[in-house]
């Protein structure tokens, strides 16, 4: 799929030139005022996670904002997009300037609304960054522009608005030696991001790393040697005011620690080097910082979910330090101190387990993203810091990499972790880092297609492109076998199958479905679903296969508990029939947001494709984000020939272009 406009298809001043755009890159000046608002933040709102997640939202709702601009002149597209592609009317230039200005505005009032956060004033900050645009923007533009990025800063809100991010989960440290326990520092903070639906993971634990050294059990953790090996490097090395740590391991390990309130927090130090290695990049405009910086904030953001569902939903919650060396079993040191401290003195370790390591975890994922990017490793820059020991401190890189090592090692030095943390996070950054890149903001418009040329037991297995199905119900009801997805249903049962990876707003869905009965009773039911938003609803196009022979076509929309609201007239397609073994071929398409349009068709395989048959709009609000697609299968109580299969082939999901 072209991502610009060719120019063949458009007379020349039908493309629209490109916008001016002001000397002040509009995302490095909102990347700013994030890092403030990190600085600004404090307890539970200034936790790693939590920023990691905000960069993410604020982030990706620019990038999508920017392309969605651009995709609109002459220079064409900068990718696909995060979530959405905003429409515009043929031969308008809107400005992305603009358009990132209020999609970062909206996303962090809405994250941190005035009555709540009076310490930020996003409207000055929004009329700062507007008065820099030039003055051949013309107003039009502009307000062209902004519409833009209040739309996909909407899509953002209502995507994340069931991710788990606020559910609250009892933690209670375990009491077996190895068990995390509060050391001081507070109560276990934000245990349940591990549950939080991933900014592009397919599940949580897409890349959960093994246990440290491959042991089964915690027991046997604290019985290896490279265990008792890395607790007496800390004990050394991380201790309060050690002689034998160094100056230059010293000074690292509070350069990278940002851990206190005030500072911009480890996600935030991250992002403000990704700025100062941008300033340094020829022809690093406004457009490509766009799509560096959702990048790495997808990365941060999938990077804290990915440590966090480790250090809390695995049966080894590890102990830090402090407490190892405290508890030891054959030489306990009570008055041991690590590190890490608080401005008055007082020492303390990060209220959470110790196996992965966030800092870690958030290195390699960031390391990763860069030198995929640059597409190389090796790039020399100079980097600051936040942290209140360690001012005006800088230190010099030369890769990636070692950056990234040397930040995992940083927490060993500071006496509130084991070098295996960093060494495991590290890589299981680098794996986030590695899929962001390959599957996301790219050129390929493909979001799901399956011929089902495999052979599968129980479940559906792994597409050809869309990643896993997710099947609902239990995996024996499914198989793949003669070259069709199968689906096996009982009177009043339902069956559904989601092809989870897919987020888009904007999505075309092509299906082959056939049984291996006539329907009897009200007959056998199809759903095409098109867009499925968690903890929100669909919608759908739903086949009716009566014992006629007939064929009904209804588009729907449900809400979370799954009741249906028609969209449009059930409708009998005029001289379409289904016969046992043959195919029906099904399309729906759900596209743009507040107002959502739905359309479906359905037709005889191997005959023409006919028009769209029935199309509605839709406004529900909680429906108006990015959602994945799938399909449904169910059986009428009132059957009498069960069991009934529905056969799936030949799935085809792409993205509209907008």
């Amino acid at each position: 799929m072209s991502l610009s406009v060719p120019s063949a298809a458009l007379a020349d001043d039908a493309i629209p030139r490109d916008v001016a755009v002001s000397e002040t890159d509009h995302v490095l000046y909102w990347n700013q005022v994030l890092l403030d608002v990190f600085r600004n933040l404090r307890g539970e709102n200034a936790s790693p996670t939590r920023l990691a997640r905000t960069a993410a939202m604020m982030h990706g709702a620019v990038y999508d904002g920017a392309n969605s601009a651009r995709c609109a002149t002459a220079s064409g597209c900068l990718g696909q997009p995060y979530l959405t592609r905003v429409p515009v009317a043929a031969g308008t230039a809107p400005d992305p300037s603009s358009a990132i200005d209020q999609a970062a505005y909206r996303v962090l009032t809405a994250l941190y609304p005035g009555g709540s956060f009076p310490q930020f004033d996003f409207a000055a900050k929004l009329r700062e960054a507007q008065q820099t645009i030039p003055g051949s923007v013309t107003q039009e533009q502009r307000d062209q522009g902004a519409a833009i990025g209040v739309k996909t800063a909407q899509v953002m809100a209502v995507t994340r608005a069931n991710d788990r991010a606020n559910d609250t989960v009892t933690y209670t440290p375990g009491t077996r030696p190895g068990d995390w326990r509060p050391t001081g520092s507070g109560d276990a903070l934000t245990p349940q991001w591990g549950l939080v639906r991933p900014f592009t993971m397919d599940t949580p634990n897409h890349f959960r790393p093994s246990h440290p050294m491959g042991v089964d059990d915690i027991g046997e953790l604290l019985a290896s040697p490279t265990y008792q090996a890395h607790v007496a490097e800390v004990r050394e090395v991380g201790r309060l005011n050690s002689a034998t740590r160094g100056a230059d391991k010293t000074q690292a390990a509070h350069f990278w620690a940002n851990d206190l309130d005030g500072t911009y927090k480890p996600p935030g130090q991250l992002l403000e080097h990704t700025a100062i290695i941008a300033r340094q990049l020829p022809g690093q405009d406004q457009f490509a910082n766009a799509k560096l910086f959702a990048l790495v904030s997808l990365a941060l953001g999938d990077a804290a979910i990915a440590a966090w569902d480790v250090k809390y939903r695995t049966d080894i919650d590890l102990w830090r330090p402090e407490t190892a060396i405290k508890l030891h079993p054959s030489d306990p040191d009570p008055n041991w101190q690590p590190e890490s401290r608080r401005t008055d003195g007082t020492t303390f370790s990060p209220p959470f387990p110790a196996f992965i390591s966030g800092h870690g975890t958030f290195a390699g994922a960031w390391a990763g993203v860069m030198k995929r990017y640059l597409g190389t490793d090796t790039f020399a820059w100079t980097a600051t810091t936040d942290d209140p020991f360690a001012r005006n401190v800088t230190r010099s890189f030369t890769t990636f990499s070692d950056a990234a090592r040397e930040n995992a090692l940083s927490r060993v030095w500071l006496g509130v972790h084991y070098r295996f943390d960093g060494e495991y996070s590290v890589a299981t950054g680098d794996k986030v880092a590695a899929w962001v890149t390959a599957n996301f903001l790219g050129t390929n418009a493909t979001l799901g297609l399956d011929s089902f040329a495999r052979s599968v037991d129980t479940g559906f297995g792994t597409a050809e492109a869309g990643g896993d199905w997710w099947v609902g119900g239990a995996a024996t009801d499914y198989a793949v076998r003669g070259g069709a997805g199968r689906i096996t249903l009982q009177p009043g049962a339902g069956r559904s199958a989601y092809l989870n990876r897919i987020r888009s707003t904007d999505t075309d869905f092509t299906v082959k479905l056939g049984t291996d009965k006539i329907a009897t009773g009200n007959g056998i039911y199809a759903s095409v679903v098109g867009r499925k938003l968690d903890d929100a609803g669909t919608y759908r196009a739903t086949l009716t296969l009566r014992p006629d022979g007939g064929v009904r076509l209804q588009l729907r929309r449900t809400d979370p508990a799954g009741v249906e609201t028609a969209l449009a007239p059930d409708q009998q397609i005029a001289g379409l029939t289904y016969q046992p073994g043959a195919l029906l071929r099904a399309r729906i398409q759900v596209t743009g947001t507040a107002p959502t349009t739905v359309r479906a068709k359905v037709w005889a395989d191997g005959a023409a494709e006919p028009g769209w048959q029935t199309t509605a709009t839709d406004q529900t609000a909680a429906l108006q984000g990015a959602g994945n697609a799938g399909v449904l299968a169910g059986l009428s109580g009132s059957a009498t020939n069960a069991p009934v299969t529905v056969a799936v082939d030949d799935v085809a999901i792409f993205r509209t272009a907008g």
